[in-house]
């Protein structure tokens, strides 16, 4: 379900701003043992995709993974999030934009990822984010997502695995867009070079903060969306990890919009007592 958040994917002015890392090491504030905190994207390809030895060793050195959400999810709950990624009453895309918007999407769909159109049929009935999230993945081709290797990792080390929020709660923050919102941001991305994602995601290869920041200042969403997104699930999350990582030595891996920044995690962090250092 982390796929879903690829045209989410922003950044703030980073108080880091020497720096090019996304893995930091958390001391202080009479740890026993460090923890760890990594930004992630949420999907790349899978010709880009690697976890180093430094993410490697960082991650067998602790105890518990905690991610944005716990992937631990039972049948009964993947089902009523798969419920949630639709639109409600039957509706279909063609329904809630105007025909112009409606047939570009759709041929976008058939014609340049060569959909067949009951296939069109199915997917049209998602959320325009959804829908929009398929489409990326299409143009990505194969692709691997850090949260899932992660978790398979985990498992093989052992480890306690748990969530910063819920799913749900993520989806309901997704639903207080509005449609024509999310279909400006579908119809943005309807390029068969896919280069808003490549843009993005070679940013990220080169873990160069300062133009990811640049990219968050160049998106078009309200601030009120960006502070209910970012800042406030931000200071959500503090008290959980403060808390996670003085009980166990923790792996907190979290979308990397999420650190940097005055109302960044890594900020947040320090002005809470904790030495925060770079180390990939």
């Amino acid at each position: 379900m982390k796929k879903i958040l690829i045209q989410l994917f922003l950044f703030t002015h980073t108080v880091f701003s020497s720096q090019a890392q996304l893995l930091y090491k958390i001391e202080g504030n009479n740890l026993q043992k460090p923890s760890y905190i990594y930004g992630t994207i949420h999907i790349m390809p899978k010709k880009d995709f690697v976890i180093s030895d430094s993410i490697k060793s960082a991650l067998k050195s602790c105890r518990e993974l905690a991610m944005e959400v716990d992937l631990n999810m039972d049948l009964k709950t993947q089902l009523e999030i798969l419920e949630l990624t639709m639109l409600p009453d039957g509706k279909t895309i063609a329904d809630i934009t105007t025909k112009e918007n409606s047939e570009r999407i759709r041929n976008f769909c058939l014609d340049s990822i060569n959909w067949k159109e009951s296939k069109y049929n199915k997917t049209s009935r998602f959320q325009p984010f959804f829908l929009s999230s398929l489409i990326t993945q299409e143009l990505i081709g194969k692709s691997k997502s850090y949260e899932i290797e992660f978790k398979k990792l985990a498992k093989k080390n052992k480890m306690s695995m748990s969530g910063l929020e819920t799913i749900q709660f993520q989806m309901n923050l997704l639903s207080e867009v509005s449609n024509e919102e999310q279909i400006k941001m579908l119809l943005l991305g309807l390029t068969t070079d896919n280069s808003e994602f490549n843009k993005l995601l070679d940013t990220y290869l080169k873990k160069d903060i300062n133009q990811l920041g640049t990219l968050m200042n160049n998106a078009d969403l309200s601030p009120e969306f960006y502070s209910d997104l970012i800042v406030k699930r931000n200071q959500k999350w503090i008290p959980i990890i403060t808390e996670l990582i003085q009980t166990n030595p923790t792996f907190i891996a979290v979308g990397a919009a999420h650190l940097p920044g005055k109302e960044g995690v890594l900020n947040l962090l320090q002005e809470a007592g904790y030495k925060i250092t770079p180390i990939d």
